[in-house]
């Protein structure tokens, strides 16, 4: 009863225009003004302490550290790395977009900033080359999707946060989906540039040398820095060396020093905005948290979810099913939710469920972050396809056939996950035994 009045009372909210992190608090307050032995100033308390955990401190350094990454032109650099990577390869410039989006989540952990930055370069280049605009433009969206697998993820750190689970485990965890994605993509990228016959790369229109042994140079130079960066955060996390916030912050320092002194960006104003940037991001999302943390304290004070997971422990509910059944969910979500949101509401409803199921907490947040991400491709909400689109000028509804070609694909890679959850849980288990 209290489960169903509070996703009635949330969902009339929202239809009332009331924002979704207002919508949860208001839904989990009103059980509680009914319940004489709850008082209102447990409902500020249970809020304010969801701020106190060490690990959501790495969401603004993290994302501060991606805005300065963005002052040091590091786009260009992970261009660069691609074409010596795949330049030969048929359909170079498909597989170098989603090349580049694997080395840009692994620095910046942000899809949309994915599609902004890469977006202006690779999509008119791709475009010049014989890929229709709207194949382009649905490569750089679907792509963008791995920037929230291949730690540093935000979406994963909040996972973290929400269902108790180790942040590095979750890091260490995306990166073989991540790749397995970029693979499955890149497949996809061979066969259509195949097919279609698509043209070299031409190498001016994107910024670099058509001397191939001085590409290959300037790219070892210019691997150097983002590469770094990367083995920092990760090698030290795998290594027990320091936490994941501990890493941001060491991330953040380490990109400044590059930034002022080395790349000499030393434009205050732009510090300035970036740092405004990275604390406006980490206000919404801590409201978003604070919200959760208020909906999963009066969830498990009511025990609403206990007669669900009765029933399915009753009757034996196959875990690989409801992983199945959490997919759909997620997926369907996402279309119309910013992924955030839609993981403060649903990963505390459902968390008490995937408990009681037996299943690894790591292994479910890779399939939850994976199947949400999806909604910044699939229309409506679709954020991703929208900026790509208009680079690409041209509009979702006309990519609709490719979106629907990478999302199967995606769908397949989140299956595989379920079906064999070693995917997930190798390299935890390797590194952090």
């Amino acid at each position: 009863m209290i489960l169903l009045s509070v996703v009635g009372i949330f969902l009339f909210c929202l239809l009332l225009g009331v924002p979704v992190a207002f919508s949860i608090v208001i839904a989990s307050a009103i059980p509680i003004l009914l319940e004489p032995l709850v008082s209102l100033t447990q409902v500020s308390s249970v809020m304010i302490e969801s701020f106190s955990s060490f690990t959501l401190l790495a969401i603004p350094l993290f994302i501060l550290c991606g805005g300065l990454m963005n002052l040091t032109k590091v786009t260009d650099d992970l261009i660069y790395i691609s074409k010596a990577l795949v330049g030969k390869a048929k359909g170079s410039l498909a597989h170098m977009n989603i090349l580049t989006s694997i080395f840009f989540g692994a620095i910046s952990g942000s899809s949309v900033a994915d599609v902004a930055s890469l977006g202006r370069i690779l999509i008119p280049a791709m475009i010049k080359a014989g890929y229709s605009r709207e194949f382009a433009a649905t490569v750089t969206a679907a792509s963008s999707t791995i920037g929230s697998i291949i730690p540093p993820s935000i979406l994963l750190i909040v996972y973290g946060a929400l269902a108790q689970t180790s942040v590095a485990a979750l890091f260490i965890a995306g990166i073989i989906p991540g790749i397995l994605i970029g693979l499955t993509q890149m497949a996809y990228a061979w066969y259509y540039a195949s097919k279609n016959n698509v043209g070299p790369i031409d190498n001016e229109l994107i910024g670099l040398s058509n001397d191939d042994k001085l590409s290959k140079i300037v790219a070892l130079k210019k691997s150097i820095f983002p590469l770094s960066l990367f083995l920092i955060v990760i090698v030290g996390i795998m290594a027990g060396i320091f936490t994941a916030t501990e890493a941001a912050a060491i991330a953040v320092f380490y990109v400044f020093i590059v930034a002022f002194f080395l790349k000499k960006e030393r434009n205050f104003k732009e510090y300035m905005e970036v740092i405004k940037k990275a604390a406006t991001d980490s206000a919404t999302i801590y409201i978003l948290i604070a919200a959760a943390a208020l909906l999963s304290w009066v969830l498990t004070y009511y025990e609403a979810m206990q007669p669900l997971i009765d029933f399915l422990l009753i009757n034996e509910f196959n875990p690989i099913l409801f992983l199945l059944i959490l997919t759909l969910l997620y997926v369907i979500l996402g279309t119309f939710m910013e992924p955030n949101s839609a993981m403060l509401i649903f990963v505390p409803l459902l968390l008490p469920v995937v408990h009681g199921l037996g299943i690894d907490p790591v292994v479910a947040g890779i399939v939850t972050v994976m199947a949400i991400r999806l909604g910044t491709v699939t229309p409506p909400y679709g954020l991703s396809s929208l900026l790509a689109a208009k680079v690409a000028e041209t509009n979702v509804l006309k990519m609709m056939k490719h979106i629907m070609i990478f999302v199967v694909i995606y769908l397949v890679s989140i299956i595989l996950i379920i079906l064999i959850p070693s995917i997930v849980t190798f390299l935890p288990n390797l590194m952090m035994k």
